[in-house]
């Protein structure tokens, strides 16, 4: 059950906000893979962490990024197990058996690579919307097969609520998909202070709303810290990203970008 935690706006503004982050994301996982990715379409949702489930992404596999720098936390990406195959075997330049397929030295250097290029991109991003530098660790792939386990190890400890965000995947002639971004409530509320929303929300439900007096004259939400409106934060994305990533530039052509498995 989704649980009302956010204004509608607040989700849009998650929703363009990962949306731009991850969407210029996709250029750097065209040019590793040599081919054209487009990633689109976030769906937000807070859903109860009991209520938690894969769906169609089962059987999955995870990959953990912790943030380092300016952000507390962590994002879990969790994509369908034959997804990651596909992704696997475009970047070494073989088809492996799906029987076959296991997250060995080979294949967790291969992931990780993938998964650095594509959060990093997303990371440099997302610095542009808060304004300040956000970095992250070596991604850590883990295959999901209880998923009981998975919230007990990967999710914040005692959360009740989770924040969840759906993509549409996209690789040229190779697969047409979705997968998930997990990241705690916390979180989430960090990324909307960026945009100056969230903490005044909480503030007017908690107290009585004071006597009408005259407004002051608007200061920039990005100098003042205070909180945005719908047409600022419009103003501010159409500035860094339009509501859907341009789609990424065709690589070039060559086998520079390809592992193999001597290597």
């Amino acid at each position: 059950m989704e649980k009302r935690l956010f204004s509608p706006m607040e989700i849009d503004a998650l929703g363009e906000m990962m949306n731009i982050s991850l969407g210029s994301s996709a250029t750097a996982v065209s040019n590793l893979l040599e081919h054209r990715v487009d990633i689109t379409t976030p769906k937000v949702t807070a859903i109860q962490t009991a209520d938690f489930a894969l769906g169609n992404l089962e059987p999955a596999m995870g990959i953990e990024i912790r943030y380092v720098e300016g952000l507390a936390g962590s994002n879990i990406m969790l994509l369908k197990r034959s997804d990651i195959k596909v992704i696997v075997d475009i970047l070494m330049g073989g088809e492996t058996p799906e029987e076959e397929f296991e997250l060995n030295e080979l294949t967790i250097s291969a992931v990780c690579e993938v998964m650095n290029q594509m959060m990093g991109a997303a990371a440099t991003a997302m610095s542009d919307f808060l304004g300040y530098q956000v970095d992250i660790s070596t991604p850590q792939p883990f295959e999901l097969e209880d998923l009981e386990a998975f919230k007990e190890h990967h999710l914040p400890e005692g959360a009740e609520t989770i924040v969840i965000v759906r993509f549409a995947l996209r690789i040229e002639g190779a697969l047409e998909s979705e997968f998930m971004n997990v990241m705690s409530v916390e979180l989430a509320k960090e990324l909307l202070k960026g945009l100056g929303l969230g903490d005044e929300d909480e503030a007017e439900e908690a107290a009585p709303a004071p006597a009408p007096a005259p407004a002051p004259a608007p200061e920039p939400a990005a100098s003042s810290g205070g909180k945005m409106s719908q047409e600022e934060i419009e103003a501010m994305l159409a500035g860094m990203g339009s509501g859907e990533p341009a789609p990424a530039p065709e690589p070039a052509a060559s086998s520079g970008g390809k592992m193999s498995q001597e290597e």
